[in-house]
């Protein structure tokens, strides 16, 4: 495998782990900023809340919660999905104002962080869904998904 190839490859497995953990981290950072520096305890209450999130999702997905769970080989990524601004900067607004949210109703602070645990994951996964969508509907609509190599023999 040639280094393009490998970085393209690397980048395919990588795509939503790298902004899942901007989100995570990102969401994380404004909770101890804004809310307080966390314990083991506000720690446990944000890996709970992502993991009902991950949960309900893959309740909704898979329609219910005890399945084997298929892969598809055949599907495809769209490069420009993969950057995940939408999912990433999204997830990321909503963090800011349910932090924000704890602070202006005086929300007791150990809430902040199941809730927001909880909406990182799932607003996360429901906003790569659109972004998903966009981009197919860009490489659709625009010459950019053409592949460049038909592109240059077409010239």
């Amino acid at each position: 495998m040639n280094p393009r190839e490998r970085l393209a490859h690397n980048l395919t497995g990588e795509s939503e782990a790298y902004g899942y953990t901007l989100t995570i981290w990102g969401s994380g950072a404004m909770l101890i900023s804004q809310v307080q520096t966390p314990t083991l305890f506000h720690v446990l209450l944000l890996a709970l809340g992502a993991i009902a999130g991950f949960g309900l999702l893959g309740a909704v997905a898979f329609q219910q919660i005890v399945r084997k769970a298929e892969r598809s080989d055949d599907t495809y990524l769209v490069v420009t999905s993969m950057v995940h601004v939408v999912a990433t900067l999204g997830s990321l607004a909503v963090s800011y104002l349910l932090v924000r949210s704890v602070i202006a109703f005086s929300t007791p602070n150990w809430l902040a962080f199941p809730v927001v645990g909880f909406h990182a994951t799932f607003t996360y996964n429901v906003l790569l869904l659109l972004e998903d969508f966009l981009s197919e509907q860009l490489v659709e609509e625009t010459p950019i998904g053409e592949n460049i190599d038909d592109l240059e023999d077409a010239k």
